[in-house]
């Protein structure tokens, strides 16, 4: 089985392996293979059923599926019409050229059993990359179905193209649909939409945003919601993709920052305002969410500023 990362936004830098549009031919069957990294297929017309492991799916026109690297995969297109599709081959982050491999040699034209069959068995054990702030369902029909259609248009025409700006660009397009996916399925206070237990998990976040400067604790929230801390703590990761401890940091790191922007109070002010109190605890926090201290982070604002003059 291979190692599973975790990454959040500010780690995510995704790495475009390939790009194609497809049109399969009306009662056709795609036969199972594995692939060893992510994929993205987006629908345009048609329509089909796509197994993943075990589960099965329908699909049509507008629908996104998310395949995880690893999982055996195989789809059948409807008897009645052929069905056109993009799909997009990537990793959250880089691997490195170690872990690299080519689509072309590893995918295209093969009816894959596994990497074994090509003497490749090492893909097997590249690590697979999770987001750690949102998961993506394996099949999902967005709302804003151009705006989905206009970044895989752009993400094949900037594949197709030779100029060597292509792997930013592709990179940057990609951010765009993981955003327009995050926009889809999770409410502006980073909640998932439709979760079971999303009112309850909101209103925890409301009362952390009024009170992250006092004493919060998972087993204060917890109590009231009237639940376990370990229940509680298990919903909340769930519907947010953070433990509580996670969130209320960023929560107080990004007052903590618009204080410093401020310029009025000390470093020791603000940690004491934001409710952590020692100094060196709230600086070492700070550098660990913002990479730098908060001094040198209201040093740096300054200098902005005064070249903006």
């Amino acid at each position: 089985m291979s190692e599973i990362l975790r990454v959040d936004y500010r780690m995510l830098s995704p790495y475009v392996r390939y790009v194609h549009e497809v049109e399969l031919p009306a009662g056709s069957r795609l036969p199972k293979r594995h692939i060893y990294d992510y994929e993205f297929i987006y629908v345009l017309k048609g329509s089909g059923t796509i197994w993943i492991e075990e589960r099965s799916y329908a699909i049509r026109s507008g629908d996104l599926v998310h395949i995880r690297p690893h999982l055996v995969n195989e789809m059948l297109i409807a008897d009645e019409a052929p069905m056109l599709c993009f799909a997009v081959h990537f990793d959250y982050v880089f691997l490195g050229e170690g872990l690299e491999f080519s689509p072309y040699s590893v995918y295209l034209g093969r009816k894959t059993e596994g990497a074994e069959s090509t003497g490749e068995s090492w893909l097997g054990n590249r690590p697979t990359v999770v987001l750690a702030e949102m998961e993506i369902p394996e099949k999902m029909q967005p709302l804003a179905a151009q705006q989905f259609y206009e970044v895989f248009r752009e993400l094949r025409h900037c594949f197709e193209e030779s100029r060597t700006d292509a792997p930013l660009r592709l990179k940057t397009l990609l951010l765009q649909l993981i955003g327009l996916i995050h926009s889809e399925l999770m409410s502006k206070e980073g909640v998932r939409i439709g979760h079971s237990h999303a009112d309850l998990v909101l209103d925890a976040i409301t009362y952390m945003e009024a009170h992250f400067t006092e004493r919060i604790s998972s087993g204060l929230l917890a109590k009231r919601a009237a639940l376990t801390p370990k229940y509680f703590g298990t919903i909340f990761r769930q519907a947010t993709g953070q433990s509580v401890a996670d969130y209320l940091l960023r929560l107080r790191m990004e007052d903590a920052k618009r204080l410093l922007r401020l310029r009025k109070y000390s470093v020791q002010e603000i940690a004491e305002i934001i409710g952590i109190g020692d100094l060196y605890y709230f600086s070492k926090l700070f550098k660990r969410v913002e990479g730098i201290p908060p001094k040198r982070y209201a040093d740096s604002i300054s200098w902005l500023e005064r070249g903006n003059e």
